[in-house]
């Protein structure tokens, strides 16, 4: 899936140089075919998403920098569109950044391969449901069988204090409730492989990050705000 050479783009003295733009976006077109092979997946299941890379080039966006690169996959636009109808012109267009939603993703910087589920700061929405399902016994109860679904995935938040996702209980869950910021914090369910042993893995890695992401879905559907959500429809 991935080559040593792909992992060598993000190292710091390239980062910045648009001379690599082109190696950066052979891996783009790869990463979007996975990002395909993702969605077909993922809508065999019933969840309909839509698709979006990470930019190959040096852009203000990203401090002149391409650190890493992902595909991303979230709410799909008919989704988007019946909650931008609810939320009114000025919050809804922000749904439009696959960043201000719940997101799978796959990716690589220098070090390693990546892969799992995020909420950025700026999916306060999806963050908001799970704190109100982390808040109730019931909740509780269906996010610790998810993450018990899910072996191997790290959850930090704010990119720090990793804990094992299957080993969190409900006091864990309705401790996270406590602490949790909606437009503040921001939440990873991640899986991590060094450099050397991704490109070891050649194509086996994306059957297992298939296989992988696809454990998540229970997760995904928890978190997932739509108009039928716990205080969904009060935020």
């Amino acid at each position: 899936m991935f080559r040593d050479a792909d992992f060598e783009l993000f190292e710091p003295r390239f980062q910045g140089d648009e001379e690599w733009n082109g190696r950066r976006l052979e891996l783009r077109r790869r990463l979007q075919a996975f990002g395909e092979r993702l969605r077909a997946a993922f809508r065999a299941e019933g969840v309909s998403l839509d698709r979006r890379e990470s930019l190959h080039h040096p852009h203000a966006s990203n401090r002149k920098r391409v650190r890493r690169q992902r595909t991303m996959l979230f709410r799909d636009r008919k989704a988007r569109s019946a909650l931008q109808r609810f939320l009114g012109r000025e919050l809804g267009r922000d749904l439009d950044s696959a960043r201000n939603n719940l997101h799978f993703q796959a990716g690589l910087d220098a070090r390693q391969a990546f892969w799992g589920l995020r909420l950025d700061a700026g999916a306060w929405y999806d963050l908001n449901v799970l704190l109100k399902r982390a808040e109730e016994e019931e909740g509780r109860r269906a996010l610790v069988e998810a993450g018990r679904a899910a072996p191997g995935f790290l959850l930090e938040v704010d990119g720090g204090g990793p804990r094992p996702l299957e080993s969190l209980d409900s006091r864990a869950w309705r401790d996270l409730a406590g602490v949790l910021r909606p437009g503040e914090s921001s939440l990873d369910l991640i899986q991590r492989l060094p450099r050397a042993e991704a490109t070891a893995a050649g194509e086996d890695l994306a059957e297992g990050i298939l296989s992988d992401l696809l454990r998540l879905l229970p997760f995904y559907r928890l978190a997932c705000w739509d108009l039928d959500s716990p205080a969904g429809a009060s935020l």
